[in-house]
């Protein structure tokens, strides 16, 4: 059975020196997926305004196999919404 080793970087990179054994590349992709979604969940909040994530599947040799980044913009729009200055809701601009 074929051994992956998941790679994570945030701010931090995370070399998996264990890897996880899997029947098919399927489910070795599926997992690097999973670790994503697990990855953003538990910072949600360090996500936004941090460099882009990423998570690398090797084999046992250390060949990349797959990558996965992970990178969310805000648009101008979006940083209109934005506090500035440490302000509140109440200093966002209303809208209907």
């Amino acid at each position: 059975m074929p051994r992956f080793y998941f790679h994570t970087e945030t701010d931090v990179r995370v070399t998996d020196a264990d890897g996880q054994e899997f029947d098919s590349y399927e489910e070795a992709r599926r997992e690097a997926i999973q670790t994503c979604g697990q990855m953003m969940k538990e910072a949600a909040v360090a996500f936004w305004g941090s460099r882009p994530w990423n998570v690398s599947v090797t084999d046992e040799t250390g060949l990349i196999l797959w990558e996965i980044y992970i990178d969310g913009q805000t648009s101008a729009a979006g940083r209109s919404l934005e506090p500035r200055g440490g302000g509140t809701d109440s200093d966002r601009p209303t809208v209907i």
